[in-house]
């Protein structure tokens, strides 16, 4: 395949970033080499698009971490100096905690909170694109990140919320005519969490992704897709 080529950069391989969290991180850290495509990781481990300062993790109040509230600038660096043909946003766990939004804890699936995940969103995909990258969201997948005291799931774990939030995403993608991978469905193929996909160790501690799930699993069915969305645009 010849080089892709766009003005104002020199003639190579497509490029890809991911953007995210430290979910997105494991899983653009850990791709195999690969001679198709030149993989950035701009995600950010610890910060999510929510910026809300007061929020609740495994029941307990939990600070932004630094910075956090600047995701959007940190994004916009990556994305200026990386100038992908895709952009792939992965977010899978700071937007589905309880955070307190107009003086009451709020979450995924409210009405008001909705709202507000959707104008961060909506900035998230304008930052993504703002070099003509072409956009693809990949669906959060189920997580059991802690248990309670009772055996039971804290609220950020609920594959209620993660639905919510993936009903986000396909909304969004529809508005900025993103593409959305169904992440969800191949990390979690009978539609509820599981630690193993495709006879392979795929969580390492119910949310983060193995070097061995991405290589063997994830990779071999996210990649291809990759490749043929940056040609569409080269």
């Amino acid at each position: 395949m010849p080089p892709v080529r766009r003005p104002g950069r020199k003639p190579g391989e497509p490029r890809v970033a991911f953007l995210g969290d430290s979910v997105a991180w494991s899983l653009g850290s850990y791709l195999p080499e690969q001679q198709k495509l030149a993989v950035s990781v701009r995600a950010v481990q610890g910060c999510g698009i929510a910026r809300l300062p007061e929020l609740r993790y495994i029941g307990e109040p939990h600070p932004n971490y630094p910075g956090c509230e600047h995701w959007d600038a940190r994004w916009q660096r990556g994305v200026r100096a990386d100038d992908p043909d895709v952009a792939v946003i992965l977010l899978d766990r700071w937007e589905l905690m309880d955070r307190k939004l107009d003086g009451r804890w709020q979450h995924v699936g409210d009405p008001a909170f909705d709202r507000y995940l959707t104008e961060e969103l909506d900035r998230a995909i304008e930052i993504a694109a703002s070099r003509g990258a072409h956009v693809t969201l990949l669906t959060a997948p189920y997580t059991r990140r802690a248990e309670r005291p009772d055996g039971g799931l804290w609220p950020e774990d609920d594959a209620e919320r993660v639905d919510a939030w993936n009903r986000l995403l396909r909304a969004a993608a529809d508005r900025h005519r993103a593409t959305v991978l169904d992440l969800n469905r191949r990390v979690c193929p009978d539609g509820r969490f599981t630690w193993d996909a495709g006879g392979v160790r795929v969580r390492s501690d119910g949310l983060h992704f193995t070097p061995e799930g991405v290589q063997q699993w994830i990779a071999p069915w996210l990649l291809p897709q990759l490749y043929r969305l940056a040609l569409q645009g080269a």
